[in-house]
């Protein structure tokens, strides 16, 4: 089995989408009277506990990848491989969950509703395209899990594809909360 190269999108935004977004920035959003009551709060909390999920799962399978190869066949150490493949499943239903939502159920009301955002949503549903293929290739490094100790090869791709799924959630989810926090300030 190889590691696949998906087509991450490391830089922002393009500066035409960033033009057609609406205020407030960033900096602001906290202090906005709506943040309380409008769904751009949860989104950040939601958002932030992916993130973490996903860092927690990178962190653990480097953990695991820095032992000495003879350490990682220690009975311990397979039971923490079950432990991180159950949160690597973990992360990835509530991954499928969340981005799933998005696409059926916001993306489409939002695109509606604020049409000179589209080329913005469309960047957004591209990212959940390669996030989709990653997951998938993810998922199938899970089935190995915790024989994954065994074939440091395969542990390797495991750690990699953890690496570009953290680097893609971060930007992307950046990227999402530009886009759709001020409309849930400033409508919602």
């Amino acid at each position: 089995m190889t590691h696949k190269t998906h087509t991450l999108r490391h830089h922002p935004l393009p500066e035409d989408i960033r033009e057609r977004l609406y205020g407030p920035a960033r900096e602001q959003w906290r202090d906005h009277p709506h943040y309380l009551i409008s769904n751009a709060r949860a989104l950040q909390r939601n958002h932030r506990n992916l993130k973490r999920q996903a860092r927690q799962y990178h962190g653990a399978l480097t953990h695991v990848l820095e032992l000495a190869e003879a350490d990682r066949k220690t009975e311990a150490n397979r039971r923490l491989l079950t432990t991180i493949g159950n949160h690597g499943h973990n992360l990835l239903k509530n991954l499928h969950s969340h981005h799933g939502f998005e696409d059926s159920s916001v993306f489409p009301v939002l695109r509606q509703h604020h049409p000179r955002l589209a080329a913005g949503f469309d960047v957004l549903e591209q990212d959940h395209l390669v996030l989709d293929a990653l997951l998938d290739d993810i998922d199938q490094q899970l089935n190995h899990f915790p024989a994954l100790a065994t074939d440091p090869r395969k542990l390797d791709i495991a750690h990699r594809q953890a690496a570009d799924l953290e680097a893609l959630l971060h930007r992307h989810m950046d990227d999402e909360e530009d886009i759709i926090v001020p409309i849930y300030l400033l409508y919602m």
